[in-house]
This record gives C-alpha cells, structure tokens and sequence, in this order.
C-alpha cells in the first residue's frame, strides 16, 4: 500500500498505469494475479464513512505462483520497466508511506 499527498497522485496514476502495462506484458508466465485499488485515505481507517483526509491510497495486490517468483519479479522489473526507478523515487516522495508485504502466503480466497 501507498499513500500519499493530493500532489502525488498524477505521477502516481501515470506510474501505476506503466507498471500494470510491464505486468500484462512480461510476467504472465509466473503472475496468479494483479489488482490495483486506489481511493481515499478515511480520517478513521475503521469508518468508512468519516471524512477524507484529502490523502491517496494506492493498494497494490500481487500474487505469485512460488516464492522464488517475487525475487523474480523485482529482478525482472528492475531489468526491463522503464519506469523502475521513477515509482521507487515516488514512493519514497515525503508524505509518502508504504507498507509492503514480501512472501507472505494467502491464508483465504474466495476467487
């Protein structure tokens, strides 16, 4: 996930688009599934109806088929997106935050 100030969000969007396109493009041999959310930051993140903070959420769902594959991915993408290093100075923008899960194991799916 990442979240960010107002000011943030074009280049985000631009960037996100370029990374879905790498995505579609060169991981289809080891990539389960891809999901990108995005939407308002809540003033309380367990109301959804309190007020906006006027901050972005940007929430990034990957899933691979083994482990091995995440390495394989960041390896890839840093190889072959144009836009690796852009997203990554993004993301470390100030007033940005990201909170990543690496190898983590899908308890549930309902898909």
């Amino acid at each position: 996930m990442v979240t960010t100030d107002e000011r943030n969000v074009a280049d985000g969007d631009r960037l996100w688009d370029s990374h879905r396109a790498c995505m579609k493009r060169s991981h289809k041999a080891f990539l389960v599934t891809y999901a990108l959310a995005k939407g308002p930051e809540r003033a309380d993140p367990l109301d959804p109806a309190s007020a906006p903070t006027g901050r972005t959420v940007y929430a990034l769902d990957e899933c691979y088929r083994i482990s091995a594959d995440i390495g394989r991915h960041w390896k890839k993408a840093a190889a072959e997106w144009k836009d690796f290093h852009a997203i990554v100075a993004w993301m470390r923008r100030p007033h940005t935050q990201v909170v990543t899960l690496h190898d983590g194991t899908v308890r549930g799916s309902l898909r």
